[in-house]
């Protein structure tokens, strides 16, 4: 019997439709390193091309969907089959040839074989895909697009540290489906500044013999190395993640702040947790500590005018130049809202607190990282605004939040992780009594959920706009305009400001 896939037999190219993975049994004769022509219909959230055989799935890397190619089986499992494109005899008109020569052994960036036309295509079709059960959507035809274009616009890397079969250090990216190690010197999405950084770090880190670090066996030193720019200054912010403290750390660190990299301060942080998190949050889940080693402890940026603070471990946008389109449509979409308080959920450094506390007046931001929520602190003292910060998870701190509002309906600002908004916050948010909702979303799937429980409430969607966060990658960030089936009077008082102190230390 032929496999469902081969070129001599027709396969059911099918658009996946959502729901648990279906257990099907590999198509007998199939086995790994064979060859067969496959034509992809779709691509998923990872931005795989798909193909849907009779009894079987198929991702495959680098293929274009309604391309017919030639493809590699790399692995059969349980619930897809996976490959990796070859060659086709007539390639799509959206194939190109990647510009980076580690895009098939990096993985980072899916849709790199992709025109840059074709790739927004995929990313919108996801974004539909994902919310296609909530008919009437105004949903995008075009995305938002930053100044630094598909190439150069990371300002934020994330190196992991291992070895070779031969023992020798190696910093650089996991290799697409596993743990080896790829060095990217030359990768083409992080900035010239970040990419000389990456070079300098992995130089000193393979000099000083600082071996990877086994949380098995509690041997070795090195994990992690993350490295953020500052777009408005080029300043580089330097994390050593460790597994555990090392007196070379220090030479390792004046190493660094000594080369002609533009670093300007290195941290230091420890995990010797098993698994594969980067950062660890400790035995009683109060986040990561970090230590200072030299250098600026802290680099600078700039969103809608406002100054912000970032230290390590903050959450930041990858991409500023597109996260400033962004912040200033969220400011804009509440112009014609200013006389209401802001409430910002998920707000870490204060990206989108700050410059809402300036239009508005008043904003409060939560979140749950302290070291986030001092920088936003300072960031708003120096700014002279009236903002205040609550530390904690949201469904901790909303009742804290409705307190201080003492009635007063405000506009709200969410932006929560991958997961979307967690079990309570829907429901406290609601009791706020909002007069709009800004939901940013970098995930399609929970941003359909969550609107689905906002229409099931009365609310309405008046806008959806894609911006376009991540080039070269199936990724997009979303916002979403909410509005209440009936909105709330404005405050007839306004709050009373707090004076917003420098954190102590």
């Amino acid at each position: 019997m032929s496999p469902p896939f081969s070129s001599d037999r027709a396969p059911r190219h099918l658009r996946p439709q959502g729901g648990p993975p279906q257990h099907r049994p590999a198509p007998a004769g199939l086995r790994v390193g064979q060859r067969l022509v496959v034509t992809p219909a779709a691509y998923d959230a990872d931005g795989f091309a798909t193909a849907q055989g009779q009894r079987a799935s198929m991702v495959i890397w680098g293929g274009v969907a309604g391309e017919p190619g030639e493809v590699e089986v790399r692995h059969i499992g349980q619930n897809r089959i996976r490959s990796r494109f070859i060659q086709a005899a007539q390639p799509a008109a959206a194939r190109r040839a990647p510009p980076c020569p580690r895009y098939d052994a990096c993985g980072s960036c899916a849709l790199m074989h992709l025109q840059p036309e074709a790739q927004r295509d995929v990313r919108l079709g996801l974004l539909a895909e994902a919310l296609r059960a909530l008919p009437g959507l105004p949903l995008p035809t075009t995305m938002v697009q930053g100044e630094d274009g598909d190439e150069n616009y990371r300002h934020y890397v994330k190196m992991a540290v291992g070895q070779s079969d031969l023992g020798h250090i190696r910093v650089g990216a996991y290799r697409r489906g596993s743990h080896d190690i790829v060095a990217i010197p030359d990768c083409v999405v992080a900035t010239p500044r970040l990419r000389e950084a990456m070079a300098t770090v992995a130089h000193h880190i393979i000099d000083l013999d600082l071996r990877p670090y086994n949380p098995a066996n509690r041997t070795g030193i090195m994990r992690h190395v993350l490295l953020r720019q500052s777009r408005i200054d080029g300043r580089v912010l330097c994390l050593l993640v460790t597994g555990r403290n090392h007196r070379l750390l220090k030479e390792l660190a004046t190493r660094i702040m000594g080369s002609a990299s533009g670093i300007s301060g290195v941290w230091a942080h420890f995990n010797d947790e098993a698994g594969n998190g980067i950062l660890g949050w400790g035995a009683e889940g109060e986040g990561p500590g970090f230590s200072m080693l030299e250098g600026a402890p802290l680099i600078t940026e700039q969103l809608a005018g406002e100054r912000l603070l970032l230290g390590p471990g903050d959450f930041f946008q990858v991409n500023p130049g597109v996260a400033d389109r962004l912040v200033r449509d969220v400011r804009d979409a509440f112009a014609d809202l200013r006389e209401y308080p802001v409430v910002d959920l998920y707000c870490g450094v204060g990206a989108f607190t700050l410059p809402l506390a300036r239009a508005h007046g008043y904003a409060f931001g939560v979140e749950s990282l302290p070291g986030a929520v001092m920088h936003a602190k300072e960031g708003a003292e120096q700014g002279h605004l009236g903002a205040e910060f609550f530390v904690g998870e949201a469904t901790a701190q909303l009742a804290a939040v409705a307190e201080r509002l003492k009635g007063r309906p405000p506009v709200v600002v969410v932006d929560p992780p991958k997961k979307g908004l967690e079990e309570g916050v829907f429901e406290q948010l609601l009791a706020l009594k909002p007069a709009r909702v800004a939901y940013v979303s970098c995930e399609p799937t929970s941003l359909a959920r969550d609107l689905a429980r906002f229409a099931a409430a009365g609310w309405t969607v008046s806008a959806l706009r894609a911006y376009d966060m991540f080039p070269q990658t199936a990724h997009l960030e979303t916002l979403a305009l909410l509005e209440p089936p009936e909105r709330p009077a404005p405050p007839t008082s306004t709050l009373r400001r707090r004076v917003v102190r420098k954190p102590a230390g």
